[in-house]
């Protein structure tokens, strides 16, 4: 699913300041890869990255994280966040690892140069998923897997062509006209029956727990939602529903929809500087300009 971006390196030999493979938990998973400033005593706003594979594959150093590495020269501390994968555990354990990580980092800030007040979520595909889902249950014990206790503070999204609604995934592809991609590590309407461990058809009030589209409240951090018009493994419409359902919850504020006309799933477009740029301008937004204000 990834081999068009598999074909991007992510290279970080050059970056001077780096802290690899911190630990925030048992598993070797449980890890976090942190990235800083060349210069300056911060603390820098992080950015948070969870990496794509369907939640069955993929590692915190994959090229997917390339369109926020340029965020070490911005001024940004960039995290990549190392999760548990399917089948060794099922949902919600991946989300509670996204939770420990967070706390790990809030307990951890200083020695890392963190601004834990001054986070963003970001992710791409089934990262974007644990990306959002983290963000919009911010705060509740039912989704934390520990008990709650200091955390960072998450004030921004970056939804890059995750899964919202797997419910509604089948019908719009249907209604797309695409065709459909199926792999073993896609984020197809099948894969998360393997991620819940039970087919959800079953049980579909299973939804509110791992639909992001069924936990946007008016409380929400605000959203980037970057979709490809031509993605085959997660249709467009679920950016654009997720996008309405925010609009309507949260006030138009709160997300920016940003879809590409040319753009597939995972597509190394995503690199380009035009598209790195309107994701940091949204991150500058809401990490670095307003943080006079608070």
């Amino acid at each position: 699913m990834f081999g068009r971006f598999a074909a991007l390196k992510n290279d970080t030999s050059a970056l001077r300041r780096k802290f690899l493979d911190c630990p925030y938990g048992e598993d070797h998973k449980q890890s976090l890869d942190i990235y800083l400033p060349d210069e300056g005593d911060g603390p820098f706003p992080a950015v948070f990255f969870l990496h794509g594979g369907g939640w069955t594959a993929g590692n915190k150093k994959d090229a997917q994280i390339l369109p926020f590495m340029s965020g070490v020269q911005r001024g940004y501390a960039v995290v990549g966040l190392g999760y548990r994968l399917v089948p060794h555990i099922r949902y919600p354990d991946n989300l509670f690892d996204v939770k420990a990580a967070l706390r790990w980092v809030a307990e951890n800030a200083a020695s890392y140069l963190i601004d834990p007040d001054h986070v963003a979520l970001t992710g791409a595909s089934a990262g974007a998923h644990l990306a959002m889902m983290a963000a919009f249950t911010q705060g509740q014990a039912a989704f934390e897997g520990a008990p709650l206790s200091k955390t960072c503070t998450v004030r921004a999204v970056v939804d890059q062509y995750g899964p919202t609604d797997f419910l509604r995934q089948a019908a719009q592809y249907d209604a797309s006209g695409y065709t459909r991609m199926r792999a073993p590590d896609d984020t197809s309407p099948e894969s998360v029956d393997e991620l819940l461990g039970v087919p959800l058809k079953s049980v579909p009030n299973l939804a509110c727990f791992v639909n992001p589209l069924d936990n946007v409240h008016p409380g929400i951090p605000p959203v980037l939602i970057q979709h490809g018009r031509y993605d085959p493994c997660i249709p467009y419409q679920q950016a654009t529903e997720l996008y309405e359902k925010i609009v309507r919850t949260a006030g138009e504020g709160n997300a920016v929809l940003d879809i590409s006309e040319t753009y597939t799933h995972a597509d190394p477009g995503y690199a380009d500087p035009e598209s790195v740029g309107r994701t940091f301008a949204f991150l500058d937004g809401h990490l670095k300009n307003n943080k006079k204000k608070l």
